[in-house]
């Protein structure tokens, strides 16, 4: 299968110490980037789900809205991170003194909402800048006081920001596809000055007659600007020496799809 990029999570499971989820706003396996909530009555809401802000805006900033849905009170914090994508997997994150956020810490009681206030202090440039805003549930005192009494589980959830260029605009490709010992790998890159989302990926194998021999799709995810992300996927075996093609078409979100072929004559086995 292609090479999973739907979510990323930090865990630590143990009695009496505390399990954090990190859910991201993006994707589940059958949408784009989806709203971030937590399930049932423990959980909080963050919205907006994605942030946009104009760096030709005369005051640069917005506000997300955070409710706490469950039946106790809850204390939070938000800190800001810029983001980098090396791989499908994995955003790169490291702390930031561009992304100003009011307040830091926060109390919820039950069913409360607040307001954050997001602003960014960086200078325009000619390329999108992204960043990433962690809310994330701090530790209950009682639970603290009491590490004994089991487990506590607490969520975390990360919004994308994009402070948006002038003139915005991505520019999706597919690039280094190589066929090696039953992998076929692959790029998805963006010479683009803003990030797009892969909404999907289909790799199709085809004959010498381009009858499909095989097919295989899944979710994608963003794609920032000026970066290229890393693609593999193990082949299947069956009919893999009749293999004369293999195609990556990508879907993404602006309608600006791609697609690119890989000559295979001598087919695709390991």
């Amino acid at each position: 299968m292609i090479a999973p990029t739907s979510c990323y999570r930090l865990g630590l499971v143990s009695l009496g110490l505390s399990l954090l989820f990190l859910a991201p706003s993006s994707l589940s396996q059958t949408q784009s980037p989806q709203p971030n909530t937590a399930n049932g009555s423990g959980g909080f809401v963050v919205s907006p789900v994605t942030v946009s802000i104009n760096s030709e805006a005369p005051a640069p900033n917005t506000f997300l809205t955070i409710r706490n849905n469950s039946a106790r009170a809850k204390r939070l914090q938000a800190t800001a991170y810029r983001w980098t994508q090396l791989d499908p997997t994995t955003p790169k994150l490291e702390p930031t003194e561009e992304v100003v956020l009011f307040p830091l810490l926060l109390t919820l009681e039950a069913n409360q909402s607040r307001t954050l206030r997001l602003g960014i202090t960086a200078p325009p440039t000619s390329i999108e800048k992204t960043y990433r805003i962690i809310v994330e549930e701090l530790p209950d005192p009682q639970t603290q006081n009491n590490p004994g009494t089991g487990i506590n589980i607490r969520l975390a959830m990360s919004i994308p920001v994009f402070f948006q260029p002038k003139q915005p605009q991505s520019q999706p490709g597919i690039t280094n596809l190589v066929s090696q010992k039953g992998l076929f790998s692959f790029n998805l890159a963006n010479t683009g000055n803003t990030h797009y989302i892969a909404r999907e990926i289909q790799v199709t194998g085809s004959d010498a007659n381009g009858q499909t021999l095989f097919q295989k799709a899944r979710k994608g995810w963003y794609v920032l600007a000026d970066s290229v992300i890393p693609y593999s996927l193990e082949l299947p075996q069956t009919d893999c020496q009749k293999v004369a093609t293999l195609t990556v078409q990508v879907k993404t979100d602006n309608n600006r799809n791609v697609s690119q072929n890989l000559p295979t004559p001598k087919g695709v086995c390991p």
